[in-house]
């Protein structure tokens, strides 16, 4: 008589908990992009706006850690048409698809690449994911996905961010204005504030990695009481992109706007000193005394602009170009990827001629 309560819960348990474990997995790794006519699409790149980056990444840490792991990424060509890079990684070997048969202007077929591995190449105003020992490609490597955040290149850059219980605090990069009440008594403080431009270059770099430019679905307000408000306005150019959040706002989009408020915060605190100019990039050319770098270059760069050099007209590419003076050549040749702080800019023609305080050689991978 006992037997059979427990036969009818069993099934009931199972199922329960079979809900359970597939909810959990939805929310872990299903997407909600939407691209017309495709499926399963994990990451969305329209012109420089990435949705999914958390994807990305996390499919590169399954490559680190030798777990087998899909990833599908659309690119929108500048006509709107989808291009589609299946990743497939089986534990040894990663498979790369690119199925251009989408793209009007195309060569409108489908590709197949082997490659060993997938590198995180991490610049001062870039990060890009490249496939490298790839069997079909002349420099044996292939660019997966490439994120753009050089603030030097927007005409404009400003944010104001507002936050407490009543957003009561203020912090303005437009006015170059701070406000903080205290919590003690409600004294209101003023004063003027300028933030650091290494600082604002990584505010700017947080926010491409949000994917700022999309709509964002953030909670305005939620059931607990004396939490944190904010409210951040971003000038960018001729526009202007506004986000309104509680801290009990736990989506992706809600714990990665917390994070970049509270760093502004935590920034406005510190005494905000200009940093000296940082130089990174690969050596193009080395003479006496002196290395030509190219800057923001990836390795896959390198490879085709090193091609070009004899002919390069520097005013016509996206990337800045320093002559580095005074340097002790021979522990330094092309192809290497330095780093080094300036010490003294010699003059603004291009390239910029710079005098470096320190240097150091960087390891590709």
């Amino acid at each position: 008589m006992k037997i059979t309560p427990c036969i009818i819960f069993l099934p009931l348990l199972i199922i329960m908990l079979s809900a359970c474990l597939n909810h959990d997995e939805t929310v872990e790794g299903s997407s909600d992009i939407n691209v017309k006519g495709l499926e399963n699409v994990d990451v969305l790149n329209s012109h420089g706006s990435i949705e999914g980056l958390e994807r990305m990444t996390s499919f590169y840490e399954n490559m680190q850690n030798g777990v087998p792991s899909e990833l599908r990424i659309v690119h929108y060509t500048i006509e709107g048409d989808p291009i589609v890079t299946d990743l497939n990684y089986n534990g040894e070997l990663l498979e790369v698809k690119d199925d251009t048969t989408r793209d009007k202007y195309g060569s409108g077929v489908i590709r197949h690449n082997n490659c060993s591995k997938l590198i995180e190449e991490v610049n001062l105003t870039n990060t890009t994911y490249i496939a490298v020992d790839c069997a079909n490609d002349p420099y044996v490597m292939q660019e997966i996905l490439q994120i753009d955040y050089n603030l030097s290149q927007q005409d404009l850059f400003e944010f104001e961010l507002k936050y407490g219980l009543n957003l009561e605090n203020e912090i303005d990069t437009l006015t170059n204005t701070m406000k903080k009440v205290s919590i003690e008594n409600g004294t209101q403080i003023n004063h003027d504030y300028k933030m650091a431009m290494d600082v604002k270059q990584e505010v700017y770099k947080r926010l491409v990695f949000a994917n700022y430019l999309e709509e964002k679905d953030l909670t305005k307000k939620c059931g607990a009481v004396n939490t944190m408000n904010y409210f951040l306005k971003v000038h960018i150019n001729g526009g202007q992109r506004e986000f309104q959040w509680n801290a009990c706002d736990y989506s992706i989009d809600g714990i990665k706007f917390t994070k970049i408020a509270n760093y502004i915060i935590e920034q406005s605190a510190e005494e905000q000193a200009e940093q000296p100019k940082v130089v990174q990039g690969y050596v193009l050319e080395k003479k006496d005394n002196e290395l030509l770098i190219g800057e923001g270059l990836t390795m896959l760069d390198y490879q085709w602009i090193k091609e070009e050099l004899q002919q390069l007209d520097y005013e016509n590419y996206s990337f800045d170009f320093t002559i580095l003076v005074g340097v002790n050549t021979k522990e330094f040749n092309p192809g290497d990827k330095i780093q080094a702080t300036i010490e003294e800019t010699i003059s603004d023609s291009i390239p910029v001629r710079a005098k470096a305080k320190e240097i150091k050689k960087l390891e590709l991978y």
